[in-house]
């Protein structure tokens, strides 16, 4: 049988935390919309500067997530890019040492945290590249993702701005009267 679970239940009790990830979503939706419209010739970039912007959104507006996505799209991407002009169009070989520079890089720089997110954006370009035979879809892409990132983090800072002192208000009150008990 399936049982209804309720609203808080749903929310793990965090109604506010809910509401407030839903609105820094909206808005990033929003600012990314209204990008593409002002630059309808970037269009085909706008899936990625809006999975960007929805992957750097935090619920709990942890800045982390934007900052480790930009690092590593910047290492894939840039691997990528070397690799295309190593040899056009890539194959089993070239995307293997693509795979073992981006790793490589990631150990060296520090950055084995965010390998991952490099690999996927090193076999990204390398499709893209394949596909269209231009060296610049590595660059847009790079571009789009770190702009996405970084209007995730500006959404998470000024809410953390916003909504802290709020939660700071709501929590006092409470607090004290534990204390006066």
């Amino acid at each position: 049988m399936f049982a209804m679970k309720s609203f808080k239940e749903i929310t793990r009790g965090s109604t506010f935390e809910f509401y407030e990830y839903i609105v820094k979503c909206l808005a990033g939706v929003s600012v990314g919309y209204a990008l593409l419209k002002a630059f309808p010739e970037q269009s085909g970039q706008y899936s990625w500067l809006l999975i960007s912007i929805l992957l750097s959104i935090t619920h709990d507006n942890n800045s982390k997530a934007a900052h480790d996505r930009m690092r590593g799209n910047i290492v894939g991407s840039l691997v990528g890019l070397s690799i295309f002009f190593l040899h056009n169009p890539p194959n089993l070989l070239t995307i293997c040492i693509g795979v073992v520079v981006t790793i490589t890089l990631c150990f060296r720089l520090d950055l084995i945290g965010v390998c991952r997110t490099a690999l996927v954006g090193f076999i990204i370009v390398m499709m893209y590249e394949e596909a269209h035979s231009s060296w610049t879809g590595a660059i847009y892409r790079m571009v789009s993702v770190v702009l996405g990132c970084l209007i995730g983090l500006v959404i998470n800072h000024t809410f953390r701005k916003i909504t802290l002192p709020m939660l700071q208000r709501i929590e006092k009150p409470d607090s004290h009267d534990e204390g006066g008990e």
